[in-house]
């Protein structure tokens, strides 16, 4: 992985309280350039915050916390970019 992805997702997963091990995916993420992969973060951490607030330990929680809408925790959706506009779509759809 580049250095410019490596920082991209350093930051956004400590700011989503989660470590970068924590992640699933890591290899599918190396497929997209550094825009694309700060852009699904960013959506995905943007829409988090929105519903569950500013807290990095919040955030990390309902990430890996089993939900009945992912058959699964949400952490885990976030393997494929399937999985990521999955969440960020069930997100957006309480954020009405």
């Amino acid at each position: 992985m580049d250095s410019g992805r490596n920082i991209v997702i350093s930051d956004i997963t400590a700011q989503l309280g989660i470590s970068e091990d924590e992640l699933p995916g890591q290899t599918l993420l190396l497929s997209y350039s550094e825009k694309d992969v700060r852009i699904l973060f960013e959506a995905l951490q943007n829409r988090m915050i929105a519903l569950i607030g500013n807290d990095p330990d919040n955030l990390a929680h309902w990430l890996k916390t089993d939900n009945e809408a992912f058959n699964g925790r949400p952490i885990d959706r976030l393997s494929t970019i399937e999985g990521f506009r999955e969440v960020i779509h069930y997100l957006e759809f309480f954020s009405r």
